[in-house]
């Protein structure tokens, strides 16, 4: 190896400090464009850190109204139910009260032709029965009677006749 003249040592150094130089300013300018990635991605980061957390208090609101919905669903349910249950319980009523107006139907009729046999019969005696008149001729007949049992229970002198005697 040939020795080097000190100015073509220089001119080496130069070189290699121009290319280190170099390489410096290229490496540096990768760290900034890494130094602004990281930024970005730091910022992008954060970001998606901040939507995580909104969308995490989201889905525990949402869970609270899913768990409020099932609680209210359930107490419907519940309510539907005790619904479905008094209105049976009524349909038995009104089948059970429907039975006995037909009962009460059937016995009406049965009595309103009782009554209407019994307003006959009625009619028909009403027409046995003496009339004003025939009641006025009896009273008649009977004070006659009465005035001739009045007179002839007071004794006559003569033979009396006795009514066992005449026949």
């Amino acid at each position: 190896m040939p020795e080097l003249s000190f100015a073509q040592a220089l001119n080496e150094a130069k070189q290699i400090i121009v290319q280190q130089a170099s390489r410096i300013k290229s490496d540096s300018d990768k760290i900034k464009i890494q130094q602004d990635m990281l930024m970005s991605q730091g910022q992008t980061i954060g970001e998606q850190e901040r939507r995580i957390k909104e969308l995490s208090g989201e889905f525990e609101r949402k869970s609270a109204e899913i768990e409020a919905l099932n609680q209210k669903l359930a107490q419907t349910l519940t309510a539907k139910e005790q619904a479905e249950a008094v209105i049976n319980r009524q349909g038995e009523k009104i089948t059970s009260l429907q039975s006995v107006a037909s009962d009460l139907e059937r016995k009406v009729g049965e009595q309103s032709e009782t009554i209407h046999t019994l307003d006959r019969e009625r009619e028909s005696l009403l027409e046995r029965l003496p009339t004003k008149e025939d009641a006025e001729a009896l009273a008649a007949m009977s004070a006659l009677l009465m005035k001739k049992v009045t007179s002839s229970s007071t004794p006559a002198k003569g033979p009396q006749m006795r009514m066992a005697d005449a026949a």
